[in-house]
């Protein structure tokens, strides 16, 4: 049998992040991680996302932005959202929480049962 795994997406600036994340959740999850925002949301366009993970402070632009973008996307179901930093939710994040914009916000760095104990909650 065939059993479909939820799909995952985490969108992070540094690769080791986003390695560490492939293979902790790999048995769990169909999991896709990008640097790119544009691979991201082509990637969510494309297929039914449970959960978007995003870094905050990135290069091309940050994580409240990317969340932005998200949001102009038709989707049949809308993602879990959480935002890991290792900066504070101040300023830019805090207003997106308070907006929902993200639904958690985690602290770098992050730990395979932190995570978990966060989708679960989800």
């Amino acid at each position: 049998m065939n059993e479909q795994r939820p799909a995952v997406i985490y969108l992070d600036d540094e690769e080791i992040n986003l390695l560490l994340f492939k293979e902790m959740f790999k048995k769990d999850f169909d999991v896709f991680t990008t640097t790119y925002p544009e691979e991201a949301l082509n990637y969510v366009k494309n297929n039914d996302v449970e959960f978007v993970f995003t870094d905050q402070r990135m290069p091309i632009m940050s994580g409240v932005e990317f969340l932005k973008e998200l949001e102009t996307i038709d989707m049949t179901a809308s993602p879990k959202k959480v935002m890991i930093s290792g900066y504070a939710a101040e300023g830019e994040v805090s207003e997106a929480i308070q907006t929902n914009l993200i639904d958690r916000f985690v602290d770098k760095p992050w730990t395979y049962q932190g995570l978990r104990e966060v989708m679960s909650a989800m």
